[in-house]
């Protein structure tokens, strides 16, 4: 008996792990702009394309609320999350991500992540204003994705 409870919480583990999806954090300074969008739009995206990817955002030094700009924009385009509230990056976060995007530099004890980790900060427009910031993000999730796709 004891083996078979045994075997059906392994089974249970086993089935849990495997049902949670690809997770990709979006890493910016203060979490509350960049960080944001990017997560907003890859989820968006990401649905709509059926794929096993989830992403969450996180801030180096995070603000106590997002943007101005980033809620309205968000706002307007049907992606605004209102119990969202920007969290500090912890090692936690890794334990099960799948990749590290970042706008800013990571924490020293991030550097020797195992997680596969991309440099967005240079993107053109990252610094714009918002349609010109989600534009060039959501372009450079498409790339991610579509990289993804092809690794099939």
């Amino acid at each position: 008996m004891k083996n078979l409870i045994l075997l059906f919480s392994l089974l249970s583990i086993a089935m849990l792990v495997q049902a949670q999806p690809n997770k990709v954090i979006f890493v910016c300074e203060h979490g509350a702009a960049k960080s944001v969008i990017a997560a907003a739009y890859f989820n968006k995206i990401a649905k709509e394309r059926n794929l096993d990817w989830q992403a969450v955002s996180r801030g180096t030094s995070p603000d106590s609320t997002i943007g101005q700009s980033t809620k309205e924009g968000l706002t307007a385009d049907h992606l605004y999350d209102p119990t969202f509230s920007p969290r500090k990056l912890s090692i936690e976060d890794t334990s099960n991500a799948k990749a590290i995007i970042r706008f800013t530099k990571l924490p020293g004890e991030f550097n020797n992540s195992n997680v596969k980790t991309e440099d967005w900060s240079n993107l053109r427009d990252i610094d714009s204003s918002y349609p010109l910031r989600r534009d060039a993000i959501v372009n450079q999730i498409n790339h991610f994705l579509d990289s993804l796709a092809q690794k099939k």
